[in-house]
């Protein structure tokens, strides 16, 4: 056990899109993968909390990059459960190459519900979780609230069968998707990701519909918005690109 733990991929072919880099979807997977293997290794994973009828859910993500990784590179991702509160907790991730250096950064705030109420619980009184805490912020600081917006629907979904996970709800990672999306194989061909922030909201759940709208706030800054009729404003992102020379 750690409280600061380091887990290493390869980049393979199921990581990579057309271009054979990573894709969005993927490197949040990774992400979210390597903070799931720490909780688990100090006994507050998933499965530690539904023996408890608990379990996490995110709450806000930012990932900065300034190298995507691509095609059989082998990259590491450190993460560390930074602080708590009596809601959310934070934890931080940092990306490396093979050569040690920093290729991104990411933080996460997240929050631990009942599965029958689905209200949060405090989360200051846990001591595994007092105990694991690795009081070290990275240079992109915390996730933080992103703004409304006023764009054009550029995706709509439903939410089916193979998108709910053990909580019963929409995974995050379909977020990431419905988002990515928005966009075609052309700009992808000519436009780098260098940063992603997303707010869950409000919780999707078999059957809902949904709509992503978008805004350009400024040239390559996009910002995004899923609403459903029922459920009002679901989530709330941005991405911001490089233009590739």
């Amino acid at each position: 056990m750690s409280s600061k733990k380091t887990y290493y991929h390869r980049i393979n072919a199921q990581n990579i899109d057309f271009r054979k880099k990573i894709s969005l979807v993927s490197l949040v997977n990774l992400v979210l993968g390597a903070a799931g293997n720490n909780a688990d290794e100090n006994g507050f994973g998933v499965l530690d909390l539904m023996s408890k009828n608990h379990s996490w859910v995110l709450s806000r993500l930012v990932i900065d990059m300034n190298h995507i990784p691509v095609e059989n590179e082998d990259i590491a991702i450190e993460t560390w459960l930074q602080k708590l509160s009596q809601a959310f907790s934070l934890r931080n991730f940092r990306l490396l190459n093979t050569h040690n250096q920093v290729i991104g950064y990411g933080a996460s705030t997240w929050a631990i519900i009942n599965l029958d109420t689905r209200r949060p619980i405090s989360l200051d009184a846990i001591e595994k979780l007092k105990r694991n805490i690795y009081d070290e912020m990275t240079p992109i600081g915390e996730p933080q609230r992103l703004p409304d917006v006023d764009g054009e629907v550029l995706n709509t979904f439903r939410v089916k069968y193979s998108d709910i996970d053990v909580n019963n709800h929409a995974n995050s990672l379909h977020y990431v998707r419905w988002i990515s999306d928005c966009f075609s194989i052309d700009f992808y061909a000519n436009h780098t990701i260098r940063r992603f922030e997303i707010n869950y909201m409000k919780e999707l759940t078999y059957g809902d519909e949904g709509e992503v709208y978008v805004e350009m706030k400024n040239p390559g800054d996009y910002y995004f918005q899923i609403v459903t009729r029922e459920k009002g404003i679901a989530c709330r992102a941005r991405l911001l690109f490089d233009k590739n020379t």
